[in-house]
């Protein structure tokens, strides 16, 4: 007997624009983003759906 899961991955269509936003900041600052606020971003973003 063989199971399937299929799992489905999408993001909110505010992440690109985001992180776009984001990139130029630390640029011009010369700085890098805060890796835990940042994760905590992309988690909201993300939706999983399993079937």
């Amino acid at each position: 007997m063989a199971c399937q899961i299929k799992l489905s991955v999408t993001f909110a269509w505010w992440l690109k624009p985001y992180l776009r936003v984001l990139a130029i900041c630390c640029i011009l600052r010369g700085n890098v983003p805060d890796q835990a606020k940042l994760q905590a971003k992309i988690k909201r973003a993300m939706r999983v759906i399993v079937e």
